[in-house]
């Protein structure tokens, strides 16, 4: 049927006319940044990998010694680093800050809002000290306002209400603002609501998010000279600290506000004592020189009473360089003074390498939110986890 045939010929001329075609220009300016991110998204990786290697000595992101302080493209669009179930998730594409100096007090006071304060060391160069805040857990991170005659060196006291307290300084409004306080001549009777302990010249400090530093606590655990205070509550409100006591390494908690303390005399010889608490699981670790652990002890009814695990001193790693992190798999997780990473699998009586991709890696610090490692790939860089096992590396530095 040669009429059909040729009519169904022009019909199909036709539809392909109407059909508009694709914005081939468009399309191939597209697919050339897709190339373009590919390539540095492979110069970034390997960038990585050399970093975690060790073998370099600067900030891997940055070759500018002194860049302005405002968000630039990062070169890495999410590493990850891992190993023996720890995962450190790398700066993605959103972009960082890079103020001058150095990292050196992190704290989050819930898995999305945290403070960062940078500054210069001593002996380099003077440079005012910065204080940047994020809100999503450390992806994206903003300058906040310094208080005026803030020294060096200096750390912070984040509250969950966002006040924060530096320098004798206190903001209402997540930095942006500063007033002055003044310490009390006399000491305070309890640590109350909104308040928290710290380690000061004396023993323990009760800090307030409305005024600062109030002064050494009333009552300090009896017998012990304390030497390190938790830098969060457990889950039911108690604060530990550890120290020294008549016998030796002791730790001790208060129930109550610091009206009472439990003092645990550890029987293993040391220097020092810390604790690290999971729910009723705690952890108190003995240290002796250069932070070698002498003993880990632990308890299964929130520390009413202790067990030593250790049948003598732990080997390895040759000294412990921040806080012990009991993770919710059981296992224990710390960081060595030689900057590596450790788990321990039977309650800390022996410990194996994490090695894999993981960067070396200073101290973990216990937050109220969680832990922050500091000093990553041996450049200052940080990173946050609520739960010790997935951590996300901050993009400011």
């Amino acid at each position: 049927m040669p009429e059909l045939e040729t009519r169904l010929a022009h019909e199909r001329e036709d539809l392909l006319d109407a059909i508009e075609q694709p914005p081939l220009e468009r399309i191939g300016a597209r697919a050339a940044g897709i190339r373009h991110r590919r390539r540095a998204r492979r110069a970034g990786v390997a960038l990585a990998v050399v970093a975690a290697a060790g073998f370099v000595a600067v900030r891997p992101w940055s070759t500018d010694p002194e860049p302005p302080p405002v968000a630039v493209a990062s070169p890495s669009p999410g590493v990850v680093y891992t190993d023996a179930g720890i995962t450190i998730n790398g700066l993605t594409g959103d972009g960082y800050i890079d103020p001058r100096g150095w990292i050196t007090d992190v704290e989050f006071t819930d898995p999305d809002n945290g403070y960062a304060l940078v500054q210069c060391r001593a002996g380099e160069d003077p440079c005012p000290a910065s204080l940047a805040r994020s809100t999503d857990g450390g992806i994206t991170w903003r300058l906040a306002t310094m208080p005026p005659s803030a020294g060096a060196p200096l750390d912070i006291t984040a509250f969950p209400d966002g006040r924060l307290v530096v320098a004798g300084y206190v903001s209402t409004d997540s930095g942006q603002t500063w007033q002055a306080t003044t310490r009390p001549n006399g000491p305070t009777t309890v640590i109350g609501k909104g308040q928290v302990p710290r380690l000061g010249d004396g023993g323990v400090e009760v800090w307030s998010s409305m005024y600062g530093n109030r002064g050494e606590l009333v009552r300090q655990p009896p017998g012990m000279t304390v030497s390190w205070v938790a830098g969060a509550p457990t889950a039911t409100g108690g604060w530990w600290v550890g120290g020294t006591g008549d016998s030796g390494p002791a730790v001790a908690v208060t129930r109550d506000g610091g009206a009472s303390w439990e003092v645990h005399a550890l029987g293993a010889p040391g220097q020092t004592a810390q604790v690290s608490v999971l729910g009723d699981h705690v952890y108190a670790t003995v240290l002796g020189p250069d932070r070698q652990i002498t003993a880990i002890y632990m308890s299964t009814d929130s520390g009413q009473r202790f067990t030593r695990t250790t049948s003598g001193p732990v080997t390895t790693p040759g000294g412990l360089a921040g806080e012990a992190v009991p993770l919710l798999d059981g296992r224990l997780l710390i960081t060595g003074t030689d900057q590596k990473w450790y788990l321990s699998e039977d309650d800390g009586r022996t410990f194996t390498w994490a090695d894999g991709s993981l960067p070396i890696v200073g101290p973990i610090v216990r937050t109220p939110a969680g832990y922050v490692a500091y000093d990553l790939f041996g450049s200052d860089w940080a990173a946050f986890s609520a739960d010790g096992s997935t951590w996300r590396k901050l993009q400011v530095n």
